[in-house]
Formats: C-alpha cells, sequence, structure tokens
C-alpha cells in the first residue's frame, strides 16, 4: 500500500534560509532576496521568529505608499508574528494553510519555537510532482493509495 500523505518533515529541505534582522534597512532585506533566489525573508531577533518580509510586503508596504526602502526598517513593514507550522504537520495541512492565508511561504519551527526553514509553494509543486510521477511510473495496474489523514 502507498502512502501519500507526508510529514512536512519528510519534504522539508533544510539550509540557510534568507534573512535579516528586524532593524535592518529594506533595501538591504530586498539585496537578501535576490542573492538566495527568494521572494521572501524571515525576520529573526535573537535567533527567534519575529516576522517574514515579502515581495508582496515591499510592493504593497513600501513602494505602493512610496516610502523608502534606504531608510525605511524592515520592522515597519514585515508581517509580524507570521502563520508557522511544525516540521510534524501533514503537507494537506500546509497546503490548506497556504490556500486559505493566501501565503506563498509558511516559516517552519520547531516545538521549542525555534526556527528551521520555510516551506514554499515551489516545494509543495515539487511534492506533488514526485507523487503524480511515482504514480504515472508504477507497474502496477491498479494498486491501492492510503491517505493518512490531512484533508
Amino acid at each position: 500500500m502507498r502512502r501519500i500523505q507526508r510529514t512536512i518533515s519528510e519534504i522539508m529541505v533544510e539550509g540557510p534560509a534568507p534573512t535579516v534582522g528586524p532593524t535592518d534597512v529594506v533595501g538591504d532585506a530586498v539585496e537578501v532576496m535576490k542573492k538566495h533566489s527568494a521572494n521572501y525573508v524571515v525576520v529573526l531577533e535573537a535567533k527567534k521568529l519575529v516576522g517574514i518580509f515579502t515581495e508582496r510586503d515591499y510592493l504593497n508596504r513600501v513602494m505602493a505608499a512610496r516610502r523608502e526602502p534606504d531608510t525605511l526598517q524592515v520592522q515597519d513593514v514585515m508581517t509580524s508574528e507570521p502563520v508557522t507550522l511544525s516540521p510534524a504537520d501533514s503537507v494537506a495541512y500546509a497546503i490548506n494553510q497556504m490556500a486559505v492565508g493566501r501565503f506563498r511561504n509558511v516559516p517552519i519551527v520547531d516545538t521549542d519555537g525555534r526556527f528551521r526553514t520555510v516551506i514554499t509553494v515551489r516545494d509543495v509543486i515539487h511534492h506533488l510532482s514526485d507523487l503524480l510521477a511515482e504514480a504515472a511510473t508504477s507497474d502496477d495496474e491498479m494498486h491501492e493509495w492510503t491517505d493518512i489523514g490531512g484533508g
């Protein structure tokens, strides 16, 4: 029997996420995004997640408001206290939270509240693509799939 539902920990790629501090200027945060080819930066203070700043935040809270990115601090325009997920949460739950909240990036924190990584829409698409590829290359004409919950 195949198991199609996986936890975030089973698909997440841990590595250096693009990060800035809350008092860094927006212009520097944008440079970090560019350097990492990411559409977000995680905002950490003393290694604790305090926010996330995305390209959507930049467009809506900086550019549309005609604010100066080289003097404006990230803490003034970031999304404070962002929705987070746990490595033990299911990918289906992550998809639900992303859809309901209209998020493309969700920080993952461990049980102690420490930042681990970010799950992105791209991570979810890769996971679903792998599942579909596995199903398409299966030798079995008929096979059972087991969904262990989620939604």
